[in-house]
């Protein structure tokens, strides 16, 4: 479903010239993107009444997706979310194969957001084994670790590196940093208060191709540098 708004009690789809929001819904998860990032939650359990359809995310029943039809035949839909007891918004979805039958206009300054909004630009991003957090690359070098409810939990950024997801299986966070012609595969686990690595993967560019070392070095996310850690491998 792709993401509506109402303008003079008529629901339109607003073209602000870049992908809006959307949402999915599967047997156990919703998947939700949104301008800054992409929000993956499991379901726990679902109760349908005569207001609607309730996708509770937790078992105390404080966060939840609530579904009821607008036009089922336009397959235009509202939902009420709620991520916490303070924050609760009503969103308007239609649905991708009945769009073409929803009026089309262009956004205006007040519809859109701009650049300078958005702020950091979202390249990749990964929903850590379990569902609760999950890890973005903003802007190439920087990366936010956040919980399924969108709160920080952490962010850095590398000095003159690039850092991409590398998508596996697995409750770590799968990093390629590249440094010039040189890169290092790294997988950071949970442990405590810290994400740390115990294996280094070295990939280094020669005359000759590509050399390709490992080695078991300790190093946490948050003091990762790449020119100390290859100095480790020689010293």
């Amino acid at each position: 479903m792709v993401r509506g708004s109402t303008k003079d009690n008529q629901f339109v789809i607003v073209n602000c010239g870049y992908e809006g929001g959307s949402l999915k819904t599967s047997n156990n998860s919703i998947f939700e993107k949104v301008i800054m990032e992409d929000i993956n939650v499991k379901i726990d359990h679902i109760k349908q009444d005569e207001s609607g359809i309730i996708l509770f995310t937790d078992k105390s029943e404080k966060a939840y997706y609530k579904f009821v039809w607008i036009d089922k035949e336009k397959g235009i839909s509202k939902w009420e979310i709620q991520c916490s007891e303070s924050s609760k918004i009503v969103k308007y979805f239609v649905n991708t194969l009945k769009a073409n039958s929803v009026k089309t206009i262009k956004g205006t300054n007040a519809d859109c957001i701009s650049n300078g909004d958005v702020g950091d630009v979202i390249n990749d991003s990964l929903v850590i084994e379990g569902g609760n957090n999950i890890i973005l690359v903003e802007d190439d070098n920087c990366i936010s670790l956040k919980n399924k409810k969108g709160n920080q939990i952490f962010e850095r950024c590398f000095d003159n590196s690039i850092a991409k997801i590398r998508h596996k299986g697995g409750k770590g966070i799968p990093l390629t940093i590249i440094n010039g012609q040189n890169s290092i595969d790294v997988d950071f686990v949970n442990k405590g208060n810290e994400w740390i690595s115990n294996s280094i993967t070295y990939y280094k560019t020669t005359s000759d191709g590509e050399e390709k070392n490992t080695k078991q070095i300790i190093v946490s996310l948050k003091e990762f540098d790449f020119n100390n850690v290859v100095e480790k491998f020689y010293n």
